[in-house]
């Protein structure tokens, strides 16, 4: 039987770039996003987490280090975000009003969009969460000993990766809340995902803000 890893997934908790709707600038954790990774730290404390993964990005990093307690927290650029070259800094009211369809589909995209570029000088869906699959399984390769990894990703990989590794379309990500702090957990053998938990914020009652996908969608 392969040997398992334990894998816990962590979407950054909230930053300055996400109060202030901008596309991709992320800046420091809030007060009540340090708040969030103290919660989410707390529930993931009985998994005997190893070591800590996260792209090369301040709020990721800040997150992971309230959440390692202390443990080694290495890069994996893997799990970087999407590139957005024209949206970077902008709002996301700036964005729909400049490129209201490209915008509109982002956010509601179809079967076969995982395939096509809807982001100006972006990437495909697909791109995006085989770079993720890859990371992951150079975690498995390398740090399965450890019994239990955890990473902290942007939102659209933290939902690309659990509706992919689900086998749903990766046009279904957006069906998923995906708040700042959300878990999802599984055990992996390298191939094969087994869920213990998936999107959970149980852990962020009294500390959830308005995700970003509630404003864009009153932009509409």
């Amino acid at each position: 039987m392969p040997e398992l890893l334990h894998v816990a997934i962590v979407r950054l908790c909230e930053c300055d770039g996400n109060l202030k709707d901008l596309v991709s600038r992320h800046g420091r954790l809030t007060a009540n996003g340090r708040r969030q990774a103290f919660a989410a730290r707390d529930r993931l404390t009985n998994l005997g987490i190893q070591a800590w993964f996260s792209p090369n990005n301040s709020a990721c990093q800040e997150t992971a280090e309230i959440l390692s307690g202390g443990i080694s927290v290495h890069p994996a650029d893997e799990f970087r975000e999407p590139p957005y070259p024209q949206w970077a800094g902008l709002t996301q009211k700036e964005v729909s009003e400049r490129w209201p369809e490209e915008c509109a589909r982002y956010w509601n995209p179809q079967l076969g969009d995982a395939d096509r570029i809807i982001v100006p000088g972006g990437e495909p869906l697909r791109v995006t969460y085989g770079r993720a699959k890859e990371g992951l399984a150079r975690l498995y390769r390398e740090f399965r000993d450890t019994g239990a990894v955890g990473i902290v990703t942007h939102g659209e990989v933290f939902r690309l990766l659990t509706v992919g590794l689900l086998g749903a379309p990766l046009e279904h990500l957006f069906r998923l809340r995906g708040r700042n702090g959300a878990v999802s957990i599984f055990d992996f053998d390298g191939q094969v995902p087994k869920f213990e938990c998936i999107n959970e914020t149980s852990h962020l009652v009294g500390l959830t803000s308005q995700d970003v996908g509630d404003r864009v969608a009153k932009l509409k």
